[in-house]
């Protein structure tokens, strides 16, 4: 497996993994392509995506938002989670928002995404906003990550 800083040419790969990914937790439809498009369209986003045999297996995107890194998707194919994929790719943002003189990473993250709450709560974020919704599963928390 290898885990690479990429570019918006794989984009149209990341959104068909993702689609099963985001539609398992959350049981909504995904976003759709135009949809990555438009939200990345006055960014300028970082992508990682994380490979086993030349098949996309997870990745991120990620932008300056508010002054911060905001990782804005981070995703992991079901049958490779809890293998460290998330972890490296988190880490691989944080590292590059460092390098890049970033003071914080932050994230929202739906109630529906367990995995990912205790992977941040594990990697030291904290949480800075809980926006709620009718349906406490798309209640959302934001958590940040200040680097010392």
């Amino acid at each position: 497996m290898e885990i690479v800083q990429s570019n918006n040419t794989e984009l149209n790969e990341i959104v068909k993994t993702n689609y099963p990914i985001f539609k398992d937790i959350s049981g909504k439809e995904p976003y759709s392509l135009s949809q990555y498009n438009a939200r990345i369209k006055e960014k300028k986003p970082v992508f990682f995506v994380a490979k086993e045999n030349h098949k996309l297996i997870g990745n991120t995107i990620a932008f300056e938002d508010n002054n911060s890194f905001y990782i804005w998707i981070i995703g992991v194919s079901k049958n490779k989670r809890n293998k460290g994929i998330g972890s490296k790719l988190l880490e691989l943002n944080e590292n590059y928002a460092r390098k890049n003189g970033f003071e914080s990473v932050t994230t929202k993250v739906y109630n529906f995404s367990t995995e990912m709450k205790k992977l941040l709560k594990k990697r030291g974020y904290t949480i800075t906003r809980i926006d709620n919704a009718h349906n406490e599963l798309y209640s959302a928390n934001h958590y940040c990550l200040i680097f010392k």
